[in-house]
């Protein structure tokens, strides 16, 4: 009898989240589920909460550009704010990882608006909820892509 072992990453990670798949596969989907975010965003500030244009992507150019760098400075620039604010999250319990996303996404914009690009956001409270729906989307879009961990393992 042979007995196969599955670790927990290899069977609760999606196909396209996995390492044999290329590295650039895998920043596509996250720009896709970025892109999502956004135009949920983008609804929710603007017509939500809020009843004026408060976050405001431009057309399709501005919308694919400014997901593609807020997918890289997510990925370059957040370890590092997550460390230098290691105490601030350990006495707010977490919460100010939220005040970290929104200065990302205030961060997106100014380069934005540095390269041409029209993505306006009015204030830190449009930036904050906008930062909390992008990643509420986020975690709601990629744990449909996932594999459901509480199903039994193949045996």
């Amino acid at each position: 009898m042979r007995q196969v072992h599955y670790s927990y990453w290899d069977y609760s990670e999606p196909p396209w989240d996995r390492g044999e798949v290329p590295w650039i596969a895998r920043v596509m989907v996250r720009w896709a589920i970025t892109i999502v975010g956004f135009l949920v965003a983008e609804w929710f500030v603007n017509d939500v909460f809020y009843d004026s244009d408060r976050f405001v992507i431009d057309g399709t150019e501005a919308l694919l550009l400014a997901a593609a760098i807020y997918v890289g400075v997510r990925a370059f620039v957040r370890p590092i704010l997550m460390l230098l604010t290691f105490p601030l999250q350990l006495i707010t319990l977490g919460v100010f990882v939220l005040v970290i996303n929104a200065m990302i996404v205030l961060l997106v914009e100014l380069l934005c608006d540095w390269w041409g690009i029209k993505f306006v956001i009015e204030g830190f409270w449009p930036a904050f909820i906008g930062a909390l729906v992008i990643s509420l989307v986020s975690f709601a879009i990629s744990r449909f892509l996932r594999r459901n961990p509480l199903l039994p393992r193949p045996r």
